[in-house]
């Protein structure tokens, strides 16, 4: 892997994880519900979309700039654009029943290794 593309992740996701942390902390949580990372989620997941919108109509970006912004600054705000952008592109192949799979497997094993550390934690 050339140095250009790896220093372009780590600069993106450091960005990208700031980007995260400013934007939770300044929005309220409203009656218990985490606002902030609803935000942040849904930001990255239309801003890595309109990436790669624009790389699949033809717009041409060096690959150190789409791993800049789609892996490492999408990435750092958020991996959960990464989960729906790669469901979307099974529900655009046509695979309807792998894009149910990867949502219902990423949402309850995720939540369910959760519980699971938080669990082992209290030992």
């Amino acid at each position: 892997m050339n140095a250009k593309i790896i220093l372009a992740v780590i600069l993106g996701g450091g960005l990208g994880a700031l980007a995260r942390f400013l934007i939770s902390g300044i929005l309220p949580v409203y009656r218990d519900f985490p606002v902030g990372t609803l935000a942040v989620n849904a930001l990255a997941s239309f801003f890595l979309g309109y990436l790669y919108g624009l790389l699949f109509w033809g717009f041409d970006v060096s690959s150190e700039l789409r791993v800049f912004l789609g892996t490492g600054f999408c990435g750092g705000l958020s991996t959960f654009s990464t989960f729906s952008y790669e469901t979307f592109s099974l529900m655009r192949e046509g695979e309807y029943l792998l894009a149910l799979l990867n949502v219902l497997a990423n949402v309850i094993i995720t939540v369910a290794l959760v519980f699971m550390g938080f669990l082992l934690a209290r030992r």
